[in-house]
């Protein structure tokens, strides 16, 4: 125990001995605390503005989660765009362990505005592939993206196609495009559709069901912000058939959003944003649960201490969260108050920059975190780890991520 313990506290004292500079991660937009569509250049975007791709650069990210703690899964990925020197366009390949949410970076992303959440897609099973293109197509951006999440099995007696109601097999499409409006306002649309299928023989069971996410934002540039209005919609239908009869499983979503990212100094970002939201659950006991946020209000600080050390924060706020269940004619509404915060960092060492969240208890006391005490961190996303299948004890850095690029 000792030794471990001496080795934690040697590796975190290597870390803020090297440079640092601000990233594009997972693991940083967890710091922040903030939806990555309200992040301007973070490369988690692409992956619901699927014409980012085009804009992100050279880059290879690592993502180097504990997925048996429910803190986030592992994955390598790429954006090429000089694969056959930039004739064929943008490419970007993703492998990952577990299959992302719809139009997220990762597996345990969530549609719903707050970061405490329980509203995240179960998408389930492992990623069989994930491919992102990207041209230029007229005076803007075109982005394609085509992915899949497999799994069968045939014993000669059962065959499944799939995992489960909350695996399924997975066949996605995406389509975006951004333009310049004018000098100083970016427009960006996306529509991405997801086939979703689960079939159990002889128990004569079958999913067939799909999902779709419409998101379209404004990028507006003036002085040392950038302000980005944003809509979004989304509906994942997990209703499946036993013996032909339908079993609903319903969930649907909307948000208007504004956000802006303001340069500070010498390059530090100050992000506050706002969404009015409203998210549905139907199942098929007639029953139906709506959350609305009047508004979410989030906040996020990032700053460069020193040449070699980030350091962000990010909270949110909804003081209007409203739950309404209804179960036939019965109906109860609660009110209360919702609220998230996180901490991260970053660490860069030559082309390679590392991000981390750090367990909010960590700057209070270091070495019990290090040494596995209570995680504040775990009770703040209560639901998102009890889903996760997640453990309570403590992770001084709950999600890492690395970025390389050239």
């Amino acid at each position: 125990m000792r030794h471990g313990l001496t080795r934690c506290l040697a590796a975190l004292l290597l870390c803020l001995t090297f440079p640092s500079l601000a990233s594009a991660s997972v693991a940083r937009v967890m710091g922040l605390n903030t939806p990555a569509e309200y992040v301007k250049g973070d490369y988690t975007g692409m992956y619901t503005f699927l014409s980012q791709v085009n804009r992100t650069g050279n880059l290879v990210w690592i993502e180097a989660g504990s997925s048996e703690r429910g803190f986030g899964d592992q994955g390598v990925g790429a954006v090429l765009p000089n694969l056959f020197e930039g004739r064929t366009g943008v490419w970007s390949f993703n492998l990952r362990a577990e299959h992302p949410g719809l139009g997220q970076a990762w597996s345990r992303n969530l549609l719903g505005p707050s970061f405490n959440s329980n509203d995240r897609d179960f998408a389930g099973g492992g990623e069989a592939f994930d491919i992102l293109w990207g041209h230029k197509l007229g005076s803007g951006n075109l982005g394609l993206r085509l992915h899949r999440t497999f799994q069968s099995t045939d014993d000669g007696t059962n065959t499944t196609e799939g995992s489960g109601t909350y695996s399924r097999n997975i066949m996605g499409y995406g389509v975006g495009y951004d333009f310049q409006l004018n000098p100083t306002n970016q427009v960006e649309m996306v529509v991405q559709y997801q086939q979703r299928t689960y079939e159990s023989s002889p128990t004569d069971l079958s999913d067939d069901g799909s999902a779709l996410l419409v998101v379209g934002r404004v990028m507006r540039t003036c002085a040392n912000a950038t302000v980005i209005p944003l809509v979004k919609y989304y509906a994942i239908d997990h209703s499946s058939l036993v013996s032909n009869v339908e079993v609903v499983d319903k969930s649907s979503g909307w948000q208007v959003g504004l956000a802006s990212n303001w340069t500070l100094g010498a390059g530090d970002l100050f992000i506050l944003g706002g969404q009015v939201a409203s998210d549905k659950r139907e199942d098929a006991a007639d029953e139906q649960i709506t959350r609305t946020y009047y508004p979410n209000v989030f906040a996020a600080i990032e700053t460069h201490v020193n040449p070699w050390l980030t350091f962000r924060a990010g909270a949110h706020a909804a003081a209007f969260h409203s739950i309404k269940e209804e179960a036939g004619t019965t109906e109860a509404t609660y009110k209360q108050a919702d609220f998230s915060f996180n901490l991260g960092t970053s660490v860069k060492m030559g082309s390679l920059t590392f991000d981390a969240v750090l367990e909010p208890a960590f700057l209070q006391n270091p070495f019990a975190q290090l040494s596995g005490g209570s995680s504040a961190f775990y009770s703040n996303n209560y639901y998102k780890f009890r889903a996760a299948g997640g453990s309570p004890f403590s992770v001084a850095f709950p999600q890492v991520s690395a970025t390389y690029t050239w």
